[in-house]
C-alpha cells in the first residue's frame, strides 16, 4: 500500500474533489483532467499516482452523476443500456490501458489523443445537437458502442482521465445523439470501466484507498449540483463549453507530455 510523503489535509481533497465533481457532472467526465493536475500541485502525488487515485474517486462520481441526469428526465431511461454496452468495450480494455500505463512509454499514445482531442474541440464547438435525438437499436449502433468502450476503457485506465472526454465528443458528432444522451451514456460507461482499471492497479500495489475516498466522496456530492447546471443551459452555451474544456484538456495534456519527455 503506497503512503503519502505529505499527509494532505482532507480540506484539499475537499476542494479539489468539490470542483472535479461540479465539472464531471455538467460534462459527464470523470473530472480526472481537473483532479490529476490538482493532486500533482496540491497535495505532490506523482503523475501515476494522481492517475490511479483519480480512476478510483471516478467510481462514485460517475454512478451518482448518471443517476441525477436519469432522475431528471431529460433522458430516457431506455438509453441507459447502450451506456452498458459501451462498457462491455471499457471493461475489457481498461485493465490493458493500467498495465501500459506501468509498462510503456506513452508519449506517442498521448500525442494521438492530444491530436484527437484538438480535432473534436473543433468540430463540437460548431455543432449543436438535437436535444431529442437519442440512439436508436441496429447492428452497426451496437457494434459501434462496443469499439467506442474499447478505445474509452484502454484512454481510462492509461491516461486515468476516465475516457469520457474522447467519448462525449463521439457521440455528439458520429452518432448524432443529444449532448445530454452523450453524457449519461458516458458516465455509465466508465463506471464500470474505473473499477476494472482499479482492480488492475490495485492488484500492482499501487492504489491509495484512503486518498481516492477522501476525494471521491465530495466528487460524487458536487456532481449532483453539475447535472442540474447541465439539464438548465441551453444547448447553444453548452456545447461551445464542452469544446472550451477540451481545449483544456489539450493545454494540460501537451504540457504534461513535454514535462515527460524532458525527464527522458
Amino acid at each position: 500500500m503506497p503512503t503519502e510523503t505529505t499527509a494532505p489535509r482532507a480540506l484539499t481533497y475537499t476542494g479539489i474533489g468539490l470542483l472535479a465533481g461540479l465539472l464531471a457532472g455538467f460534462f459527464g467526465v470523470g473530472g480526472g483532467i481537473v483532479v490529476i493536475p490538482l493532486l500533482i500541485l496540491f497535495v505532490h502525488f506523482d503523475q501515476r499516482q494522481a492517475s490511479v487515485t483519480s480512476l478510483v474517486a471516478i467510481i462514485p462520481t460517475s454512478l451518482v452523476a448518471a443517476s441525477a441526469f436519469l432522475a431528471s428526465g431529460t433522458v430516457p431511461w431506455d438509453q441507459t443500456v447502450f451506456g452498458l454496452i459501451i462498457a462491455i468495450g471499457s471493461t475489457i480494455t481498461a485493465p490493458l490501458g493500467a498495465w501500459a500505463l506501468r509498462t510503456w512509454k506513452t508519449t506517442t499514445v498521448r500525442w494521438i489523443f492530444i491530436a484527437v482531442l484538438l480535432f473534436s474541440a473543433i468540430q463540437v464547438a460548431y455543432q449543436l445537437p438535437n436535444r431529442d435525438n437519442h440512439l436508436e437499436w441496429s447492428a452497426g449502433v451496437v457494434i459501434g458502442l462496443i469499439a467506442s468502450g474499447a478505445v474509452m476503457g484502454f484512454v481510462a485506465g492509461l491516461l486515468g482521465v476516465g475516457g469520457g472526454l474522447l467519448l462525449l465528443p463521439l457521440l455528439v458528432l458520429g452518432f448524432g445523439v443529444s449532448d445530454l444522451t452523450a453524457k449519461v451514456l458516458s458516465l455509465i460507461a466508465m463506471f464500470p470501466a474505473a473499477i476494472s482499471g482499479t482492480i488492475g492497479s490495485a492488484r500492482a500495489g499501487t492504489v491509495n484507498w484512503k486518498a481516492g475516498v477522501s476525494l471521491g466522496v465530495p466528487m460524487a456530492l458536487a456532481s449532483i449540483a453539475g447535472v442540474w447546471l447541465a439539464t438548465t443551459t441551453p444547448v447553444e452555451w453548452a456545447n461551445p463549453l464542452l469544446a472550451a474544456l477540451l481545449i483544456y484538456a489539450v493545454v494540460q495534456l501537451t504540457i504534461r507530455t513535454i514535462n515527460s519527455m524532458r525527464r527522458g
